[in-house]
């Protein structure tokens, strides 16, 4: 028996040794942190920018596209021809770009550091799952930047290559060089890290057992291609670009305050870079532990999510326990080599970051900042734990905490977008049931973004495509923020115009349509007359009645919202019937909102809100139903707050309907009952 558990054993431990384990299980790990968006896939902040450029089916304006940054668009001409655009592969692409990128940065410390395998697999894998960077389900937009990551891992590698592989230094070097000038042209995200070049190679030569007085000539005459095409990058970011730019978004704005007036730029600089590495080296971390993500006992998702975080944890840190024995003094000045350069990579990766007056720390998308620098802090905290922690016990299952946790944290994010992405298909589909199709030039408006996980800028693109079906350098619609537009006041004749990144469109306040996207979990609703009142509609919408012109929406369909980008449509529930008797209501089709309540009614749906009611209580009052008209309006007094004065304001409308005794003793009631104390 024991020999059979022996052999057993030593099948295993040639599994976990074998050179396609850890990128098998790394890759498995990914999937289990950010798979469940795959179960759900969709578009989230900017990818609305790659979604409507690939609609614009001209595969040569994407340079134009992205002005500031016009070599990123390498990437979507490599990835639109591969991925169309279907959610599930571009998460599978952003997922695949990040592993390749991480595995060729756990091969590159293999090289430099080949005794040292367990830090270097503990590296790889925290920094596949870092909780520092929650944006991998943003797929469509991330992808360059992952890309550029994968080409900078890539370049890393083919040098340290180069260098131990002296008979094919003339096909790697040559490869790494063109890899690190595509990077830094492609995004300037990594381009601080070319400054850890020399280190790497410096590490590099000396693992070769290069001879001491040659390693420094040698260090500088290996960089000296890169450090070249470095040049070349920061004279045309630095000099020419800005020349050809009407305004530039990624301005290095504290770089420039730092050399016009260095003592107050570099006091800035030194806070935000106390904030962003506080934030890196602990703040990320716990994350995990705040309360609704350990609420295990009340929350589904947190119980799954730390479930699955350790269900990975304990195996792969079993697997590295039982293969490799601590080495670290079996080289010189291990840890004060692995501390330096990870501080290096920590503050050279976000040195683009803070040239243009940013921070990793603050603002809602700013952990999209951590990409470069996140390689330093996982470093450092491995390097430190490695040398705090006595024994080997427990370096592994602490850092084996912070990878169940980072995995955990990952599934709790990833569910979030998952059901933003719910939320975003339900508003898209409403609209189109209300609105199936709008007059050319029309503007939208509404309050915000349309859920948490999109942008306000983004909304052109979003309602081009939904009422267009297509992509359009000048825009026939445009969403407005009520937040962002400026006015005061909103009156008919205002000029509307609206440019980002060469899409343009140009309207009037006198051809719009306002619509409010699920006040207090009720469903979407265009401005009309008849909701005027309604105490669930903000105070910053009821300012926009007067400019909310229903005429503009035609009731024919001209297209159906493509299923590819919006998702196919959803179950018919209370607010598909609200919608289209809403649209029904427009047209003063009375019939067919008799029929959408008759077939509500059957499937036992109901609003959220009162005032949702209204079109049917209308329906019924205009075919002199007037017995159903008041019942429907006293269940709509009953939801909630209740439709308030829309609700009396639309009985005193139907005294114009007719003059019979019935109407006479309905309005009478409904006056005395919706239109005293409690209605203001």
């Amino acid at each position: 028996m024991r020999r059979f558990f022996e052999s057993k054993k030593g099948i295993g431990l040639k599994i976990v040794n074998h050179s396609w384990f850890y990128p098998i299980i790394l890759l498995f790990i990914g999937v289990i942190a950010y798979g469940l968006i795959l179960t759900r896939p969709g578009f989230y902040w900017d990818d609305w920018e790659g979604v409507f450029l690939y609609n614009l089916h001209h595969p040569a304006i994407s340079f134009q596209y992205y002005a500031e940054r016009p070599f990123s668009a390498i990437a979507y001409l490599i990835l639109f021809p591969v991925t169309k655009m279907t959610p599930i592969v571009w998460q599978s692409v952003a997922l695949i770009l990040r592993w390749i990128g991480v595995l060729l940065i756990y091969y590159t410390l293999n090289a430099l550091w080949p005794k040292h395998i367990w830090q270097n697999r503990w590296i790889g894998v925290l920094l596949f799952v870092f909780p520092g960077y929650l944006d991998q389900p943003v797929s469509v937009a991330f992808s360059q930047h992952l890309m550029t990551y994968m080409f900078f891992s890539c370049s890393l590698f083919l040098m340290v290559l180069a260098i131990k592989s002296r008979k094919l230094f003339w096909l790697w070097m040559p490869l790494s060089v063109l890899f690190g000038v595509i990077q830094i042209f492609m995004m300037e995200y990594y381009v601080g890290l070319e400054f850890i070049r020399p280190i790497v190679i410096w590490l590099a030569l000396q693992s070769s057992k290069e001879e001491k007085k040659r390693v420094y000539w040698k260090t500088l005459l290996l960089w000296l291609p890169f450090l070249i095409g470095l040049g070349l990058y920061v004279w045309w970011r630095l000099v020419y670009l800005p020349t050809t730019l009407i305004e530039d978004p990624n301005d290095p704005g504290l770089l420039k305050t730092i050399l016009s007036s260095p003592k107050d730029g570099l006091s800035i600089l030194a806070e935000k870079a106390y904030q962003d590495i506080g934030y890196m080296l602990t703040s990320v971390w716990s994350g995990a532990f705040t309360l609704d993500k350990i609420n295990i006992s009340s929350s589904k998702i947190a119980r799954i999510s730390w479930f699955m975080g350790i269900l990975m944890a304990i195996p792969f840190a079993c697997s590295i326990r039982k293969i490799y024995r601590d080495e670290s003094s079996s080289e010189d000045h291990f840890f004060l080599k692995m501390l330096f350069l990870g501080s290096i990579i920590l503050i050279a990766g976000t040195l683009p970051v803070w040239a243009k007056g940013r921070q990793i720390a603050v603002g809602k998308w700013s952990d999209r900042f951590a990409l470069a620098p996140m390689l330093g802090a996982v470093i450092l905290v491995v390097c430190l734990l490695d040398w705090f922690l006595r024994t080997r016990n427990q370096k592994q299952w602490l850092l084996a905490i912070l990878l169940a946790s980072s995995i955990s944290l990952q599934i709790f994010n990833v569910n979030k977008f998952r059901s933003d992405w719910v939320q975003q298909k339900d508003i898209y589909w409403q609209l189109h049931w209300r609105v199936p199709s709008l007059e050319p030039g029309t503007a939208l408006f509404g309050k915000g973004t349309l859920t948490d996980k999109s942008s306000y800028y983004d909304g052109i693109y979003i309602v081009n495509l939904l009422f267009e079906g297509t992509a359009r350098q000048d825009a026939r619609y445009a969403y407005f923020d009520i937040y962002h537009t400026g006015f005061d006041e909103y009156i008919p004749g205002l000029p509307l115009t609206q440019t980002f990144r060469g899409i343009q469109f140009s309207g009037n306040t006198s051809q719009t349509i306002v619509f409010d996207f699920g006040v207090s979990g009720g469903c979407v609703r265009v401005l009309d007359s008849i909701y005027e009142g309604d105490p669930n509609f903000n105070s910053s919408v009821t300012d926009l009645f007067n400019i909310s012109d229903v005429s503009n929406i035609k009731a024919t369909p001209d297209l159906v919202p493509n299923p590819d980008i919006f998702g196919a449509e959803p179950p018919h529930t209370w607010c598909y019937y609200f919608e289209k008797a809403d649209l029904a209501r427009q047209m003063q089709d009375w019939e067919t909102i008799l029929q959408l309540k008759a077939e509500s009614d059957l499937h036992s749906f109901a609003p959220n809100l009162g005032a949702e009611y209204l079109p049917f209580i209308e329906a019924c009052a205009q075919t002199g139903q007037w017995e159903q008209a008041y019942q429907l309006s006293e269940a709509a007094n009953e939801i909630g707050s209740g439709p308030g004065m829309a609700l009396c304001n639309a009985w005193q409308r139907f005294t114009q309907f007719d003059t019979s005794e019935e109407m006479l003793s309905y309005t009478g009631k409904a006056s005395q009952e919706f239109c005293t104390a409690g209605n203001p």
